[in-house]
């Protein structure tokens, strides 16, 4: 089922409130949060599936994504060119029955205004590509299904204090996605100029135009470290 119109505002504001609401709080000797650095992050999430190619049974349940790992990355070129990129993959098991893999890949370039206290505003421009591959146990049966399209998503980023950033993205997707929504919401203590810990959850949702898949909804929560140079 497609997103609503309701739906796609909510989400939009949510980092919009974040914007407002931090600028009023922090002081105006904060610098804008650090654009460029490295992330490794360990991933536990879901993803639910619908598919003609499955039953009933499947297509209602979820499949724990119980291991996996995220590398992700930004660097600002030229002051506001902004550059960012992230891969994910994950594997599960779905009732000792089905092998489930899923892996995502994001690439973005985007501007990056000039503020003048302690939040970073940006809109992008995202390719998207994730892979779902289902294998049945019993006898090796495959689906692999590749999902992948363009999206403009806009992303805020604040520190409320010198060792503390939160931040929010909403994008929006088309091509194989057929209309997905994607959101972010991270929070990050830094310790030093060099490092720092992050925490996050990442979702998309999406009606998906594709022959073996009609729906796709991945889920990640993840915990990582971060390198900024």
């Amino acid at each position: 089922m497609k997103p609503s119109t309701k739906t796609i505002a909510a989400l939009a504001a949510v980092p919009l409130t974040l914007l407002i609401t931090t600028a009023t709080f922090a002081a105006d000797e904060i610098q804008r949060p650090n654009y460029t650095y490295v992330e490794l992050d360990y991933v536990y999430g879901g993803v639910d599936i619908a598919s003609a190619d499955l039953n009933d049974q499947i297509n209602k349940d979820t499949f724990h994504i119980g291991k996996g790992l995220a590398l992700k990355g930004s660097v600002v070129l030229v002051e506001q060119l902004l550059l960012r990129a992230s891969y994910y993959g994950g594997d599960s098991t779905w009732k000792d029955t089905l092998d489930v893999d899923v892996s995502s890949a994001v690439a973005s370039v985007g501007w990056l205004a000039p503020t003048t206290d302690a939040t970073g505003i940006d809109i992008s421009l995202d390719y998207r590509k994730d892979d779902i591959d289902i294998k049945r146990k019993s006898d090796g049966e495959k689906a692999d299904t590749d999902i992948k399209g363009v999206g403009i998503s806009f992303g805020v980023r604040a520190a409320p204090s010198k060792s503390t950033e939160i931040g929010a993205r909403v994008g929006w997707y088309e091509g194989d996605w057929d209309g997905a929504i994607g959101f972010n919401l991270n929070f990050a203590w830094n310790f030093g100029d060099r490092w720092g810990i992050n925490a996050s959850w990442d979702r998309i949702d999406s009606d998906v135009d594709g022959d073996e898949l009609s729906n796709y909804e991945l889920n990640q929560y993840a915990i990582g470290g971060r390198f900024y140079f």
